[in-house]
């Protein structure tokens, strides 16, 4: 059993494992082009909801 954050894949193959964490390392630099867009000013008026 895996669990990648709030998933849960019982006997999960290593091909669905790959997809899961592939999904994750996109999902991490997806963010961290935010975070950098964030630092450098181009979001003006903006307000965080959730997180």
């Amino acid at each position: 059993m895996s669990q990648i954050e709030y998933i849960t894949v019982k006997n999960a193959s290593r091909k669905v494992l790959n997809h899961m964490r592939q999904i994750g390392i996109e999902k991490a630099q997806r963010l961290q082009k935010i975070q950098e867009r964030w630092e450098n000013g181009e979001y003006k008026n903006v307000e965080v909801v959730q997180l």
